[in-house]
């Protein structure tokens, strides 16, 4: 009897010894998988926000912008032009930014065609970078910019093109969204909306607008920033359907006049007769 229960104790001992060298080993595991995710420092505590930001290139963003379209479209595309440069230059916290969340934005949003996805890149972008009330200007800007550029510009050397080689016939898109984007660029030049020459013409604008976006960046960083966009014809609409006017019954900065082709802006009294009689 007393043989069985050293030998049970013996067992048991065994048991406890090789259970804690599991746990330990374990653990030695889960703790080097932490430091090794965890930042510099080893805190494991959400960056502080507006992250940190450096000068970066222009040209640079252009090249990434238009790789990333060919990897996963232009909202990606844009984003990652951005934040890569920032990754590799500054490291933490935009090493723990998966810029592949972006890919939503792609054709406008899941294919809406709303706002342009490039656009939806880089206004992300944009906010990792400042408060709020800084990120509205310069997103504003650079959205009064797209309305205005006769897109594409970029191009990609000779035998590299994603989709369609040679050069591209440009438009006004006159609008932010995708959909009167292509719309507009295909009434210009006789291309097909589904075409490669179309997806190619957006691979560049992805470019574009990741090389503006960035040149935006370095001037409010550098305190240099001045927002220049402005569209009188938004103005005078606002005056009777904006904020605390007669009307109220609008919001926006887009062109009225790209969609309300029954207004005539030569006759805004007839406009505002009309207006107050359908109130009526």
């Amino acid at each position: 009897m007393s043989q069985e229960k050293d030998l049970s104790r013996r067992k048991f001992l065994k048991s406890g010894i090789l259970a804690a060298g599991a746990l330990a080993v374990g653990s030695s595991i889960f703790h080097t998988q932490v430091a090794e995710a965890a930042p510099e420092g080893g805190h494991c505590e959400p960056a502080k926000f507006p992250y940190p930001y450096v000068q970066r290139d222009p040209e640079k963003a252009k090249v990434d912008g238009y790789a990333g379209y060919g990897k996963l479209k232009c909202s990606y595309g844009c984003f990652e032009a951005i934040i890569g440069q920032l990754r590799e230059k500054i490291g933490y916290p935009y090493t723990h930014v998966p810029t592949e969340v972006l890919a939503w934005g792609g054709t406008g949003a899941g294919g809406w065609g709303t706002l342009c996805g490039a656009l939806i890149g880089a206004a992300t972008a944009i906010n990792y970078t400042m408060e709020k009330k800084d990120a509205d200007k310069l997103v504003s800007e650079l959205l009064g910019w797209y309305c205005d550029f006769p897109f594409p510009q970029y191009e990609p050397p000779a035998g590299k093109a994603l989709e369609y080689e040679g050069k591209l016939g440009t438009s006004v898109a006159g609008s932010p969204l995708c959909h009167v984007s292509v719309s507009v660029w295909c009434d210009a030049t006789g291309m097909k909306a589904e075409s490669k020459a179309r997806s190619e013409r957006c691979a560049r604008i992805t470019a574009d607008v990741a090389a503006k976006t960035v040149e935006l960046l370095n001037a409010f960083h550098s305190k240099n920033f001045k927002a220049e966009y402005k569209n009188e014809a938004v103005d005078d609409c606002m005056q009777c359907h904006g904020k605390g006017r007669s009307l109220e019954n609008t919001r926006g900065m887009m062109d009225c006049q790209q969609c309300h082709t029954d207004v005539d802006p030569n006759d805004l009294v007839d406009h505002i007769k009309r207006s107050w009689n359908m109130l009526d």
